[in-house]
């Protein structure tokens, strides 16, 4: 297959598996604009091509993925820039070409699995952690709100009273918990995950590509029915929070290793 230029993504195809690496490692490979980009570029590549039989999605050095880049938002707060509409749709792009994927997509989580990378966890069809990979949906801790369509897929897989608890209060949890609560499908210890990903990536490379194209079809059909709409909300309502005083202290507050003084008093009507 025809490889596209990458930036912050590494690509390799041996026996029918794609395998997909996020290599921004001194960010913990959060997703910045130009990471996200070589993602749904090569996710969509990935699809087209006959080659590849299934997707495997890991990130390099140890962490799969740390979320958004908090640099970057510090950057747009001290320069009183908001993110574009354009930039948080690029994002949603990534969790689109994995839903839309013709191939079965697995994530392969190791260490820091938080924000971004938590929706990119939830959209595969199959996800194995390690059993004490940290998880937390950290929105919350910056004044923000969850973004790539995790509201609703984190909704959908555990119903609003887990879900809100998780986004609202910021928990933290471990690769067994969200094994146990069913938001991946399985977590083992570090010796034995890489066998656990590569034994179901192995089978699906030689089985019915055409079958499990439909079964994932049938499937996403009905769980992520108004998917881009949840999208479309979570960008307006996060291009409004950016110029909030809350989140431009959240940011200072998390570099400068201190609880943020919130007083952000201007709520706005969701009716």
């Amino acid at each position: 297959m025809e490889v596209p230029e990458l930036k912050y993504a590494d690509f390799e195809l041996k026996d029918g598996i794609g395998m997909i690496t996020m290599n921004n490692p001194e960010k913990l490979n959060a997703l910045t604009m130009e990471g996200a980009q070589s993602l749904t570029k090569i996710l969509n590549a990935c699809s087209d091509s006959p080659e590849v039989r299934v997707i495997v999605i890991r990130g390099a050095q140890g962490n799969f993925c740390g979320g958004g880049d908090v640099k970057g938002m510090k950057y747009k707060v001290d320069n009183n820039c908001c993110e574009t509409r354009p930039g948080l749709r690029c994002n949603n792009d990534v969790i689109l070409s994995i839903v839309n994927n013709a191939k079965p997509v697995i994530a392969w989580l190791e260490g820091a699995v938080a924000g971004g990378g938590l929706s990119i966890a939830l959209a595969c069809d199959f996800s194995y952690a390690q059993l004490a990979s940290k998880f937390v949906f950290a929105f919350v801790n910056i004044g923000f709100i969850p973004d790539m369509g995790s509201s609703l897929m984190l909704t959908k897989n555990l119903g609003a009273a887990k879900a809100k608890e998780l986004l609202m209060l910021g928990h933290r949890f471990t690769g067994e918990q969200a094994a146990d609560w069913g938001i991946i499908t399985a977590a083992a210890a570090p010796e034995d995950l890489e066998e656990m990903v590569m034994k179901t990536a192995k089978k699906l490379a030689k089985g019915p590509a055409l079958a499990y194209e439909r079964m994932k079809r049938l499937v996403n059909r009905q769980l992520y029915q108004g998917l881009e709409d949840a999208m479309e909300n979570e960008g307006e309502y996060q291009y409004q929070l950016c110029k909030s005083e809350d989140h431009a202290e959240a940011i200072h507050a998390f570099f400068e290793k201190r609880k943020p003084d919130l007083k952000e008093d201007n709520f706005i009507s969701y009716r």
